[in-house]
């Protein structure tokens, strides 16, 4: 592996210089020698991570150095590789192939199963979290309308679901972080079953 193709490409993705970059992270991803080179350097870089406005890392840097490490790991259950997909989910949301390898997988369902491999880590617990409460908000974002489930309102059935998901907000919040949020969430879900069941 020659690191300065990466320095370079690091260099004139800075700049901007979009032709260039694309010549350097090429070279970059030539230079590798073997899987085990590939492997080394993405548990090395992961941490260092330069993502872009979207979240995502470099494409081809995700394709053809991360995804193939981070897969073959989410398969033997590696607490480490799912986190990481968790964290580059836009990175598989843009590609049809990276997210269909994957069953479609979401954010969420990374970061819960993450929870089942090791519930006592703190890093998956706390991502988990977040990743539910953001899909709590996004269900009531249409207030005082409704409470959505997708892109619909939320049947009975479903707001059990939502209910069993704002249950688990409070067992995983041992910070107290997001005690009013649920709290006023609540009161919405209570006054839109009742609006359900009238």
């Amino acid at each position: 592996m020659n690191i300065e193709h990466y320095k370079e490409f690091r260099e004139f993705e800075e700049k901007g210089l979009k032709k260039q970059a694309s010549k350097s992270v090429r070279a970059f991803i030539s230079s590798f020698q073997s899987s085990k080179e590939i492997e080394e350097w993405v548990w090395e870089y992961l941490p260092k991570l330069e993502t872009n406005r979207h979240s995502r890392i470099r494409h081809e840097i995700f394709h053809e150095l991360v995804f193939p490490i981070l897969r073959d790991g989410y398969a033997k259950g590696d607490l480490a590789s799912t986190l990481w997909l968790g964290k580059l989910s836009q990175n598989i949301y843009q590609s049809k192939t990276a997210h269909e390898a994957l069953d479609w997988v979401t954010e969420l369902d990374l970061y819960n199963k993450c929870h089942e491999i090791d519930p006592e880590n703190d890093e998956a617990r706390l991502l988990l979290l977040q990743s539910i409460v953001s899909w709590l908000e996004y269900a009531e974002h249409e207030w005082p309308s409704g409470i959505l489930y997708g892109n619909d309102g939320a049947t009975i059935e479903q707001c059990d679901e939502i209910s069993s998901e704002v249950q688990r907000v409070l067992s995983l919040d041992k910070e107290f972080k997001y005690s009013e949020f649920i709290k006023q969430f609540n009161k919405k879900l209570s006054q839109y079953r009742a609006r359900l069941n009238k």
